[in-house]
Formats: structure tokens, C-alpha cells, sequence
């Protein structure tokens, strides 16, 4: 059998309007927009989101309105009587003599009352014999919970006193451990002086040692890059040594670059503000050449260190030469 949405909306408007309800107390209450609860009374369904909010907001709607969403889905003939039942029983529920709202007060007063004498005889009863709760919320019968004073006083000077005597004791076990064997105390702590100052001797030789190897081992491998040497817009710095070295271009502004390793291009795009690029001169490669478009704003870093591939020109230098040496400069 079809819905009548019709009769349902007619129905559950009456029923608002039997309560002097607005659609916007409908709709605080059961958080359906305004819109939707005039589709539902004009019985208009197309409206709602969907159909499973249909059922879902009548039902809401009737049960705000006292009527029962059942019998209105059922059959919403019959709901009218049940919001007329329902009006009367809130009206048969509101007391006709206002001295029986007086007497009702007075009635529930005097129980509130006999309520807080009871509270506190119970109060009383449970202060002379106390109960402890523990982390379950089980009471545990038996247990006093309140302590004398003195007693309380007497549990914690306890604790203090043994604090007090352990620390007493371990101070006098090693006052006697000093004066039993002082000697041994002493030699123990001379000879560890010694080892430390043999150790550290000989850790100062190695460490020299090693320097002085390495730095000859640097010398003989590895010769530093040569000052710029200029040639119209071109600068051109030499080096000599058998190992691998990293060459690095910061731009600090845009600038169009191209990076050629023994004549063949290993790079050629704009590098960002900001952004840099690397490329390795390994031992068997002999040369870099570096074009750069906005040399002011950039940088090129030979193994870390700055070139300064500009100093000393006196005109903008837009080719960078890095070349390895057959023989030491």
C-alpha cells in the first residue's frame, strides 16, 4: 500500500500547531532544516535528501509532536486522534486549582526535608564507622579510615629515622674502609694517575705522528688551486695533483649556466635563486669549463672553497676554466 505523505504532513502540521509550535522549534529540536519540514507538511518528498531520510525525519518530526511514528506510517488516519489524545492528557496532567500547586509545593518540601534528616543520620553512621573504596571501587569493610594524630606522626618519623640511620651507616662503612686501608687507596689511585699520563703521552705522539704523515701525504698528492689568470672575459685557475675533486655553482639569483668536462657538456640549464649544482673532476679528467650568464650573483666553489674566480677584473667574467697541470705550477 502507497504512502499518503499528503495526510502524514497534514497530520503532523496540526499536531505542531495543536502544541503552538513553529517549524523553527521543530527544527531546533531535531536539527532538520526548516526546508525540509515544509516538503514533509505539503508532501512534497522530492525535496528531502534521500529516500532513507524520509521515514527517518517523519519519525523525529511525530515524536516531537506526541504522536507516534508507527501508527502515522501505518496509518495516518488514525493519527489525528492520537495527537488529540495526546493534547488532552497534557491538558488533564496541568493542575485547575492554583492552591493544589501551593499544596504540592508544600508536600514536596516536607519530603525534602525528611530526605536531608535521613542523609545526615546516614552521614553520622558512616563517619563512626568508615569504609575504604579502593581503585576498583569496591568498598572494603572493616577498615577505619580514620587514624589518630600521633599515630600518623609515629608511621612517618618511622620512615625518617630509617632514612637518617642508613645514611649514617653507609658513612661509617667507608670511614672504615679509609683508615683500614689507606695505603692500598692511595697506590691504587698514583698508579691510575701514571697509566692515564703514559696513555695520554702516547696517544699525543700517535696523533702527531699521524698529522705529520698525512700532511706530507697531502703535499706530495695535492697542490691548491692557482689564482685567477684573466684573458678578456675568460678566468682560468690550474691545479696539480692525481686525485678527484668537486666543483660546485651557487646562484644566489637565476643564472643560465653550462658545465662541459674535457669538451663534453655534462650540464647546461638555468640554476634558480638559490639553487646550486655539482659536477666531479675525477682523477682522469683534466678539465672544466663553466659558462655562466649572471656571474655577479654567482659563485663557483673548488672542494668547498670559493674561487673568487672575478677578483681582481676588471671586466665581467662570464667563462671559468679549471684545468689540471701536467706538471706543478
Amino acid at each position: 500500500m502507497d504512502t499518503d505523505y499528503q495526510v502524514i504532513g497534514k497530520r503532523l502540521q496540526d499536531a505542531r500547531e495543536n502544541h503552538g509550535l513553529t517549524l523553527e522549534d521543530i527544527s531546533s529540536s531535531t536539527k532538520i532544516q526548516v526546508r525540509y519540514l515544509q516538503a514533509i507538511e505539503t508532501g512534497q518528498i522530492g525535496k528531502l535528501p534521500g529516500p532513507f531520510y524520509v521515514k527517518a525525519f517523519i519519525r523525529q518530526y511525530a515524536n516531537t509532536v506526541s504522536l507516534d511514528p508507527n501508527t502515522i506510517l501505518d496509518n495516518p488516519e488514525n493519527a489525528s486522534n492520537d495527537s488529540s489524545a495526546a493534547t488532552d492528557e497534557y491538558s488533564q496532567r496541568q493542575p485547575s486549582d492554583p492552591d493544589s500547586l501551593f499544596s504540592g509545593e508544600m508536600h514536596a518540601n516536607s519530603d525534602w526535608q525528611d530526605d536531608t534528616q535521613n542523609n545526615e543520620s546516614e552521614n553520622k553512621k558512616l563517619s563512626k564507622n568508615s569504609v575504604r573504596v579502593g581503585a576498583d571501587r569496591i568498598p572494603r569493610a572493616g577498615m577505619n579510615l580514620t587514624m589518630p594524630m600521633s599515630r600518623r606522626f609515629w608511621n612517618k618519623f618511622r620512615v625518617f629515622a630509617w632514612i637518617i640511620g642508613l645514611v649514617v651507616l653507609a658513612f661509617g662503612l667507608w670511614v672504615i674502609i679509609g683508615k683500614v686501608h689507606p695505603s692500598s687507596v692511595s697506590q691504587s689511585q698514583v698508579s691510575s694517575s701514571s697509566t692515564k699520563v703514559a696513555k695520554s703521552k702516547k696517544s699525543a705522539a700517535e696523533k702527531k705522528s699521524t698529522s705529520s704523515s698525512s700532511s706530507s701525504s697531502s703535499s706530495a698528492d695535492t697542490q691548491s688551486l692557482s689564482k685567477p689568470q684573466f684573458q678578456s672575459n675568460t678566468s682560468t685557475m690550474t691545479f696539480y695533483d692525481t686525485t678527484d675533486h668537486t666543483i660546485q655553482i651557487e646562484a644566489s639569483n637565476a643564472s643560465w649556466t653550462t658545465i662541459n668536462v674535457d669538451g663534453t657538456l655534462q650540464f647546461s640549464s638555468t640554476i634558480p635563486a638559490g639553487g646550486e649544482q655539482d659536477t666531479t673532476l675525477t682523477k682522469d679528467q683534466q678539465q672544466v669549463t663553466i659558462h655562466i650568464g649572471n656571474p655577479y650573483n654567482t659563485k663557483i666553489l673548488f672542494d668547498g672553497k670559493d674561487t673568487q674566480f672575478m677578483s681582481g677584473s676588471s671586466v665581467q667574467i662570464t667563462n671559468i676554466i679549471i684545468k689540471r697541470e701536467k706538471t706543478a705550477q
